[in-house]
């Protein structure tokens, strides 16, 4: 999932971005990458709220082989073809795995009772999502699949033929999305890589965008289905399905737009330092690791708040927040304190609400003087939150207004409800506050080796539901950061660690009884209610899911007993595995059996051999993810547009560009292209351009053929000169106009 709701805001921030997959005029890619498990969610159960759909499990591997045919038709890589299925995550991502998982069996449950209130019955057994997790027999089964696709397309069909294909699957531990950039780093690390490597990334997560970027390759696109919001919307079949090309290149240059102010005539800004801390900058929000600061909400325009104090305190900082990967502490600690003045003005933005809310419990009716000493917890979070409004003074309190106070005294009250209510912890508050500030760094340092050097603790995690204030992120450089590389949960742990109760048969039944036995000593972490809390938040599928993390050591401990009742079969599901490198052979390798709903081939004619990710793992004391000096950096590669070469100006404003089913709300970058002063008549203009070949749709170059000059008087074509209807030439440029402007991405049939 990533950061919530991010590809929506930068594709209306930035509205030149993508780009409608035509299938005649998509660039040449020498690498595709496909996450799979967003295949594996839509071709399996594509309309969760109707009760009656059902497929059997051969036509939902035979829905996801078409998909994947189709994505390698629309694009056809030229050198690797790389497919990655989530295998077992670190503990960091379980938290949130089990979050999802538990919310999902809800849900489909309350779909059942409202099914069932309305007198309708189910014909065949639900389909249970959270079947898509390792280690189940379902994906076991799609591993199996997925090999014999990949044979059958190699040994039947040319194009295919002349590219390396890999498949990382369910039994390679990792996400999918970071499986393929340890990949991307293990080529990157090579002599022989080639900087100016085009390469092409699926999937509908969207720190797909921020995971491309960091591998700082030039010539990156994210590939992703048509994206359309609201409700009632309803999925595409596989033959409707449109598909839209992100550029990253694009999005690196909008970048440099977006912190102009930072160039100076001495020193022109750092694209790829920049992209570094704009990562980091993201991360601030929330992502599936860590939850967001308070008060920073990216639909309440978070990220620009962040984007402006950055540009203000970076000439300070004397170089990056974020240095390749790596948190510089001081500076860090100079970018948070800058941060507390956000979060006092967005508390301000919205007080009229949170006093509204907080009414009915008279959190404003409560003075921080009484807190009474006999709750010790109470007074030292008062203390603590009294030392912390000093950030937001001057000097003395004399320079502060009545107003000012009042609304201080406002933010001290909401600090303190949200400790004691979000925490509700017996550790002394001030106690609490230090280790949350400690984590809450480690954190990000986590998140950042993540994504720049791939997994460097598998059994480390956020403790916490919840993120501090940032006016109490002090003493950051005393922060100790130090991850234990550990070792992956087996299958049937990561089973166990993320899914509820509803969903037992999924696992052994050797295990059935730790998830459904009162008695059992797991019984607390499989609760059959739980609470949600939206925290800020507008829609439940955003909301905290207020269950207790799992306790590793009580966990892999009671397992052990059940171990003795697995069948070989059940053992044979719970290991990790390889991945799989498939080339086409000349020579036949003999057949291969049937795997419905793939015919037996009598002659196979492709290898697959083994490969462990210890083989491609880089023990390196510095990441390979830095802009390679060689690559060629604007320069125009057929189908990768940039804006360069072409004089423009930029304004952010509210335009209200229409991306996506609505106006957006927010603001856009808009380009204007300085208009080019043509002093020549109507007829030199037509003699130089008439019939001829040019491109249009800036950046995004299509060819097109002049067929007619035009001004208000007078037109010329290949009939000759004539007169022009002044009104129908005005009609024609506004609607121009409405079209650049407010709908960048081009309309169906387009």
């Amino acid at each position: 999932m990533g950061v919530p709701k991010f590809f929506r805001y930068i594709s209306e921030r930035y509205p030149c971005l993508s780009e409608l997959a035509r299938e005649h005029s998509i660039p040449e890619f020498d690498n595709l990458y496909l996450d799979m498990n967003g295949i594996v969610h839509n071709c399996s159960h594509p309309d969760d709220n109707n009760i009656h759909f059902h497929l059997e499990e051969h036509q939902i591997f035979q829905e996801i082989f078409n998909y994947v045919d189709k994505l390698f038709y629309l694009i056809k890589p030229q050198r690797l073809f790389f497919l990655a299925v989530d295998g077992v995550a670190p503990r960091a991502k379980m938290n949130q795995q089990r979050s999802r998982r538990f919310r999902s069996a809800r849900e489909a449950e309350q779909l059942e009772v409202k099914a069932a209130q309305r007198g309708e019955r189910r014909e065949h057994e639900r389909f249970d999502s959270n079947c898509i997790t390792p280690g189940t027999e379902f994906m076991v089964r799609l591993q199996e699949g997925l090999r014999a696709f990949l044979k059958t397309k190699i040994s039947t069909d040319p194009l295919w033929q002349r590219c390396t294909v890999i498949l990382s699957g369910q039994e390679t531990p990792g996400e999918g999305e970071h499986k393929i950039m340890d990949y991307i780093r293990y080529m990157k690390a090579q002599p022989d890589f080639d900087p100016n490597t085009r390469h092409c990334l699926y999937g509908l997560d969207a720190d797909l965008i921020i995971l491309g970027l960091c591998t700082h390759e030039l010539h990156f696109v994210v590939l992703r289905e048509e994206v359309k919001f609201g409700r009632n919307v309803k999925r595409a079949s596989v033959e409707e399905t449109r598909f839209f090309l992100l550029h990253l290149g694009l999005l690196r240059e909008y970048l440099e737009l977006e912190f102009d102010a930072l160039s100076t005539p001495e020193r022109r800004l750092d694209v790829a330092q920049l992209i570094d801390d704009w990562v980091l900058m993201g991360f601030m929000v929330g992502n599936d690791f860590v939850p967001h600061l308070p008060c920073l909400h990216i639909s309440s325009n978070a990220l620009p708040l962040l984007y402006r104090t950055y540009i203000r305190i970076y000439p300070t900082l004397g170089g990056n927040i974020n240095e390749n990967g790596k948190l510089n502490l001081q500076r860090l600690q100079i970018f948070m304190s800058a941060l507390t003045e956000v979060e006092l003005d967005q508390f301000k933005e919205h007080a009229d609400d949170l006093k509204y809310m907080n009414a009915k419990t008279e959190a404003f009716d409560i003075d921080v003087a009484e807190i009474t000493a006999n709750e010790s917890h109470d007074s030292d979070l008062a203390a603590l939150i009294d030392q912390s409004t000093k950030l937001y003074e001057d000097d003395s309190e004399e320079d502060w207004s009545d107003e000012a106070a009042g609304l201080m005294h406002e933010f001290q009250n909401y600090k303190r409800n949200y400790y004691r209510n979000k925490f509700k912890s017996d550790v002394q508050h001030s106690q609490l506050i230090e280790e949350l500030g400690h984590h809450y760094v480690n954190a990000l340092q986590w998140v950042l080796d993540y994504y720049y050097r791939g997994v460097q603790s598998w059994d480390w995690y956020y403790p916490f539901h919840y993120a501090p204030f940032i006016s109490d992120l002090k003493n950051i450089e005393q922060v100790q950061i130090n991850f234990q590389l550990g070792t992956p949960f087996l299958p049937f742990q990561q089973l166990l660690a993320v899914l509820p109760a509803a969903s037992c048969k999924l696992l052994p039944a050797a295990y059935h009884d730790l998830m459904l036995l009162p008695s059992s000593p797991l019984a607390e972490f499989y609760p059959l209610e739980f609470e949600s809390d939206l925290n800020g938040k507008k829609h439940d599928w955003e909301a905290v899911v207020l269950i207790p993390f799992i306790d590793e050591r009580r966990l892999l401990s009671a397992m052990v007993p059940c171990e003795a009742l697995l069948t070989n079969s059940e053992r044979e599901r719970n290991r990790h595995g390889p991945m799989y490198v498939y080339n086409h052979s000349a020579e036949s390798q003999g057949p291969m059996a049937g795997h419905p709903p793939l015919r037996a081939l009598p002659h196979l004619y492709c290898t697959e051999v083994a490969k462990w990710s210890r083989e491609i793992a880089l023990n390196l004391p510095h990441s390979v993810c830095v802009e390679l000096p060689n690559a060629a950096r604007h320069v125009f590669f057929p189908g990768f547009p940039t804006m360069q070469h072409l004089p423009f100006d930029f304004e952010l404003r509210h335009d209200r560009v229409k991306v996506f089913e609505q106006v957006s709300r927010n603001q856009n970058m808009v380009l204007m292209p300085r208009r080019r002063q043509l002093e020549d008549t109507l007829e030199a203009v037509a003699g130089q351009y008439l019939e001829q070949v040019v491109h249009i749709g800036w950046p995004h170059l299509i060819k097109a053929k002049v067929v007619r000059v035009a001004t208000r008087e007078q037109r010329v074509d290949e009939e000759g000169i004539s007169p022009n209807d002044p009104r129908r030439f005005d009609s024609e440029c506004k609607s121009l106009q409405e079209q650049l402007s407010v709908k960048p991405l081009p309309a169906p049939g387009a």
